[in-house]
């Protein structure tokens, strides 16, 4: 994911493209759709400006992709109703959220609080990967792991260190996790996916520093909560499951246990009736399927034409 001389290697969440354009003023009112109303200048070459925006939205968060290609001044004041994690792919950025300024690159990442005026320089060349944190679910979840209730505004160190391992760990599953929504239809985002999310969202709770890491740092003794448990034992049980029937396919028998387990966590879950039609010859392929209970016949013609060709079973 990551690219060199301000290129990225690939171009993340390709499947869920929101727009490209060459026009600035498209450019800023496309992207104030998904964030918020915003200034956005170009600060040198205006013929290398090309916007990109790539989305794909989830419960607590949305994913994004963004790059401008052009030196870009972008002052959106204080962002109101959502946190915005910001890590550069590809180029560097500066940032000033409240009154901390610095310099992002692939080390170092950004977190904008959304009660705090942020300004971004985004230097020519500057892609970056975007995590949009709805704020009022996510103090919600916060409470809920701190099991208490937050006594003021939740604020991050806005600069994000990841030559700290626990963050680079974090950076890790965020990347996990856009790489399996590349494999996910569009607009479909599964129970795994939003598993992952939370796990995502408390791992940063834990572990960037805040002014409410006093709560977050340890977690209480004994057992973890018990939504928390839950939703683990199920999630293990099916995508141990979905791993070893999709080690049985053909297309999947030479794919690693971690490839494996991307590809559980990205599927998503499709019942039939009997008799319902999966697809038709000549539609637009978009996805593959696998069998996991049941059969499907493949078959041409209507009618009394119909013809049987053969039967899919489980695998």
């Amino acid at each position: 994911m990551h690219g060199e001389a301000g290129h990225p290697a690939t171009v993340p969440l390709s499947r869920h493209a929101l727009f490209e354009t060459g026009d600035l003023d498209c450019a800023r009112d496309r992207v104030a759709q998904k964030f918020c109303r915003h200034r956005l200048e170009i600060a040198g070459d205006r013929g290398a400006f090309r916007a990109v925006h790539n989305h794909l939205p989830g419960d607590m968060i949305s994913l994004n992709y963004i790059s401008y290609g052009a030196d870009v001044m972008i002052d959106p004041g204080e962002l109101g109703d959502f946190y915005l994690i910001q890590m550069p792919i590809a180029g560097h950025a500066t940032i000033r959220n409240g009154g901390e300024e610095f310099l992002t690159d692939i080390a170092t990442a950004s977190v904008l609080n959304p009660d705090l005026a942020t300004r971004m320089h985004w230097w020519r060349g500057c892609a970056q990967i975007l995590i949009q944190v709805r704020k009022e679910p996510f103090r919600a979840f916060a409470e809920r792991v701190a099991d208490r209730s937050l006594p003021g505004p939740l604020r991050f160190d806005p600069q994000v260190d990841f030559t700290r391992p626990q963050m680079l760990a974090w950076r890790r599953l965020a990347e996990t996790l856009f790489l399996a929504a590349e494999a996910a239809p569009e607009n479909r985002y599964g129970l795994a996916a939003r598993f992952n999310e939370q796990r995502l969202l408390e791992i940063f709770l834990r572990c960037q520093p805040s002014n409410m890491s006093l709560f977050f740092d340890r977690r209480p003794a004994g057992a973890p909560p018990r939504y928390l448990r839950r939703a683990e034992e199920f999630l293990r049980e099916h995508c141990d499951r979905d791993i070893t029937l999709l080690s049985r396919v053909p297309l999947f028998s030479e794919l690693s246990t971690e490839q494996l387990r991307l590809l559980a966590f990205s599927a998503v879950r499709q019942e039939l009736a009997p008799g319902q039609v999966l697809f038709r010859e000549g539609a637009t392929a978009g996805s593959g399927y696998v069998v996991v209970f049941g059969g499907i016949e493949m078959s041409v013609g209507q009618g009394g034409k119909r013809k049987v060709l053969t039967t899919c079973e489980q695998g």
